[in-house]
């Protein structure tokens, strides 16, 4: 069997060991968090002042870090999908009505003359 999927049985224990090793790890890093918490609290810090800070930076960063100018992004969607308008129009952001508009001008792009 171990020579069929590649299973060894003397991998399991350090597998377990990393495994726990992780765990701990994880736990260790959560009690200091709780204690820089508490910490802070000490000192004056308002916990809906710390949540406000906490989400604005990390949502405006990924919000803007991820976000795609609109009809590029449609334009490669009608391109490159079977998507339809309503489906892409949500994604994108855009109305339904910029999505066709778009999906014009891309057909008269290729229209030879």
């Amino acid at each position: 069997m171990a020579d069929d999927i590649g299973f060894r049985p003397e991998t399991l224990d350090r597998f377990a060991r990393a495994a726990h090793l992780m765990d701990t790890f994880i736990y260790d890093d959560k009690v200091r968090r709780e204690e820089a918490l508490r910490a802070a609290q000490a000192r004056g810090l308002d916990g809906d002042e710390l949540r406000r800070s906490v989400a604005s930076n990390t949502v405006r960063w990924r919000a803007k870090a991820r976000r795609m100018n609109p009809n590029r992004h449609a334009a490669t969607l009608l391109r490159e999908t079977s998507l339809s308008f309503r489906e892409i129009a949500s994604i994108t952001g855009l109305n339904i009505y910029q999505v066709v508009g778009l999906k014009l001008k891309l057909r008269q792009g290729h229209q030879t003359s």
